[in-house]
C-alpha cells in the first residue's frame, strides 16, 4: 500500500467532510500538497457516512499529531473526535463528527 503523509491524510479528511455536509456519496479526488491526487471514497450506510482512502496507509507514529490536528478542525465551532487503535482495530483509527447532519461522519485511516 502506498504510504502518504499526515499532511495529505488531513487534506483528505477535509475533502471527505466538505463532500459530508451534502451528504453526497461517491469518490472524490483530492489534489493533496505531499502526495498527488488521492481518491477518497464516500458511502453513506444507514446513519454514517462512512469514507476514507483506501490502499493508502499514514505512518502509526503520526496518530497523536492527527488527535491534536482534530482538536481545531473542522473549524466554525465544530471539532472532530478521534478513535484510536484498539484490540478490534489494531491497524487503523477512525476520524468522526456527530450532529453536524443527519448522517454521523466517519473516516477510515489506516496506519503502517
Amino acid at each position: 500500500m502506498p504510504h502518504i503523509t499526515r499532511r495529505s491524510v488531513e487534506e483528505c479528511i477535509m475533502v471527505a467532510h466538505t463532500q459530508y455536509l451534502t451528504s453526497t456519496a461517491g469518490n472524490i479526488i483530492c489534489a493533496t500538497t505531499d502526495n498527488g491526487n488521492i481518491t477518497v471514497q464516500c458511502a453513506i450506510n444507514n446513519d454514517r457516512f462512512n469514507c476514507g482512502i483506501s490502499g493508502n496507509q499514514m505512518n502509526a507514529n503520526e496518530t497523536n499529531n492527527l488527535r491534536h490536528w482534530c482538536t481545531t478542525h473542522p473549524g466554525n465551532g465544530w471539532v472532530f473526535g478521534f478513535r484510536d487503535v484498539d484490540h478490534a482495530h489494531p491497524h487503523n483509527v477512525n476520524i468522526t463528527l456527530i450532529n453536524q447532519t443527519d448522517l454521523m461522519f466517519n473516516f477510515h485511516v489506516y496506519l503502517y
